[in-house]
């Protein structure tokens, strides 16, 4: 069925490789070579450019994307309502975090609903909630934990975090009481993951503040260690700090800023399983298992 090449299409360009398609998919990449030739046929397109870094998709192809990840969409959803009607729970969710600290939470309630479904399986996946919110809209991910974004979705809001510094301990700051946001324009700055759309950044934009950026980390724990050892100060969500031991003080911010966490839906209609999970979350936040 055409409805299956395009879903290994979709997997060969997430995956920017044909053979590590195939190792996701269960396929060789021969066969996985000889599907997407026999889809290029059907469609009357090249579809894929391969080189020497694997492949990519054609501008044809990238024009179709948004109709083919629909047509994957229905096509599981299909299949899971016709599963339903038989007395069936199948299927599959794919949820995405922004933040480590709601691991254990969505690990503690995931093992409840693998217990009451255990035929639908459950993906994790991690994000920024830029490209989370961005993945809802293209049927990519089924739900995520994430800050609060523009993107057009259902959302259920969890908590609403204070942005903070993390100074070293014995900062003038720490006796203080706050970082006013000029200063980091002169401290050193340690900036989490770079050029990304984080909330840090945006809090920087919204008040017109270049951060003095000395050092530049892709993990919040290396962030953590560098405050640790002296070498600059950070601006994190509260929430990221987690219990990590260590002699380093998260500070309020002034202006202060807080950032409302939850989680992101599709607005239109989802899969019968992300359902299942959605409804099984909200009836747990009902009966007091937050955060």
């Amino acid at each position: 069925m055409i409805e299956d090449k395009l879903k290994v299409l979709m997997t060969v360009i997430d995956e920017g490789s044909l053979s590590a398609a195939a190792s996701k998919l269960g396929y060789t990449p021969s066969g996985i070579s000889r599907m997407m030739a026999s889809l290029e046929d059907e469609l009357g397109l090249t579809l894929l450019e391969r080189g020497k870094n694997g492949v990519s998709a054609t501008k044809e192809c990238n024009m179709l994307i948004p109709s083919i990840r629909n047509a994957v969409f229905y096509s599981s959803q299909c299949e899971q309502i016709a599963a339903e009607l038989r007395g069936l729970d199948v299927g599959a969710v794919t949820v995405g975090t922004s933040y480590g600290a709601y691991y254990r939470w969505l690990a503690e309630i995931i093992a409840d609903f693998a217990a009451a479904y255990p035929n639908i399986d459950v993906r994790f996946i991690h994000k920024n909630s830029t490209e989370l919110s961005k993945a809802i809209e293209l049927h990519q991910v089924d739900m995520g934990v994430i800050s609060k974004r523009e993107a057009k979705g259902k959302w259920l809001g969890l908590y609403n975090d204070p942005m903070t510094a993390w100074v070293p301990q014995g900062s003038q700051y720490e006796e203080q009481g706050y970082v006013p946001v000029e200063a980091f324009e002169t401290e050193p700055y340690i900036e989490p993951y770079p050029g990304e759309d984080t909330d840090s950044a945006r809090y920087f934009k919204k008040h017109g503040t270049r951060p003095n950026i000395r050092y530049t980390v892709n993990d919040t724990y290396a962030a953590f260690c560098l405050v640790e050892a002296g070498l600059g100060i950070t601006l994190m969500n509260n929430l990221t700090m987690g219990n990590w031991g260590g002699k380093v003080s998260a500070v309020p911010i002034k202006p202060e800023e807080k950032v409302s966490i939850g989680i992101i839906t599709a607005n239109e209609s989802v899969s019968p399983a992300a359902k299942k999970l959605i409804e099984y979350i909200e009836k747990k936040l009902l009966s007091g298992k937050g955060l």
